[in-house]
């Protein structure tokens, strides 16, 4: 261990004696010199014969700026009105799109999909081809709400009229199936018949079968009795099961069945609205009594109204619904 560790005490002292030498011969300024220009790196020779300068040099020789490949927003003065504050605004090289330009866009670009097919007067020409001539459509409103009635329309739409904005109540916005609702109350070669169960009957027979209720005695109700009734959806009620067939989405499908769709939709939405004014407190001039969260929270806040259905979540629940337990 001694001669290595004399050895290791000698390469120290080496190292040291070289710093301190290396030093001293740096204060000199002819030293220095020859330093300084044996550090440069010599140009570099081309294929061409023609020395290059290498690195940041080229650029600076040649007055090239780093900056020049940055796209930069310049200030732009105006020079119209002369307003020295233009100069602070900032322009930028991309093309800004007004809100008149994006929805000529969009309206553009829905003009080109595919429109999907309205309701057509298939259904029934199958039924006159078969002797059937006065065939009847059938839709209700309100199976899902919370509160009030559940209505349901019947209507023999004649063959040679012709309404173009009537489609699936669903699909249309107010305005448009008030006005279809109008043109066809107006109009006395449409045979309609509706029939409202209100929420009292819905609770007592349960959804289902005041909805059945509600078909049956609207098609009872026509002023001419219906040949073959189109039905929408997937059920047809028992008294009319001999002359009548379910289709789904029927709605979508037949005129009659979407006359039928938009005669009950609009009586019942006025309805709630009448609701609405002797109980403005749940909205129902928005939701038109569906369960969504204005509702809930109304409910839960100030609890059911009269015109609530006692026998739907979350009302059962509650004080007088149908399965409150008292707790």
């Amino acid at each position: 261990q001694s001669p290595r560790r004399m050895a290791c005490v000698g390469s120290r002292i080496t190292v040291l004696a070289s710093r301190l030498a290396f030093r001293g011969a740096c204060s000199s300024p002819s030293l220095t010199r020859a330093l300084t220009s044996s550090i440069a790196m010599p140009p570099k020779a081309s294929a061409a014969g023609k020395t290059t300068q290498q690195g940041l040099g080229a650029f600076l020789q040649k007055g090239v700026k780093m900056v020049d490949h940055i796209k930069v927003d310049v200030p732009k003065a105006s020079a119209e009105n002369g307003d020295k504050s233009a100069a602070g605004t900032r322009t930028s090289g991309r093309k800004r799109t007004t809100k008149a330009e994006a929805d000529a866009k969009a309206a553009a670009k829905a003009a080109k999909k595919p429109k999907k097919a309205g309701p057509s007067r298939d259904a029934e020409r199958r039924c006159w081809s078969a002797g059937k001539k006065i065939v009847c459509g059938v839709d209700e409103a309100g199976r899902g709400p919370l509160a009030g009635p559940v209505v349901a329309a019947a209507c023999v739409f004649p063959e040679d009229l012709v309404i173009d904005a009537i489609n699936d109540s669903k699909q249309m916005t107010e305005e448009e199936r008030e006005e279809v609702y109008e043109e066809l109350m107006a109009n006395d070669q449409v045979i309609k018949s509706v029939c409202v169960i209100d929420h009292e009957r819905i609770d007592e027979i349960n959804i289902l079968e005041a909805t059945m209720q509600a078909m049956t005695k609207s098609v009872e109700g026509l002023s001419t009795r219906a040949d073959w009734v189109l039905i929408d959806g997937n059920r047809i009620p028992p008294p009319l099961v001999d002359r009548a067939e379910a289709i789904v989405k029927g709605d979508a499908k037949s005129v009659c069945i979407a006359a039928a769709s938009v005669l009950a939709k609009v009586t019942r939405d006025r309805m709630m609205l009448k609701i609405h004014d002797e109980f403005p407190a749940y909205g129902f001039d928005q939701h038109k009594g569906y369960g969504v969260k204005a509702h809930m929270d109304a409910i839960h806040k100030h609890g059911p109204c009269p015109y609530h259905r006692k026998t739907f979540a979350p009302m059962k629940y509650m004080p007088g619904g149908s399965a409150y337990d008292g707790a």
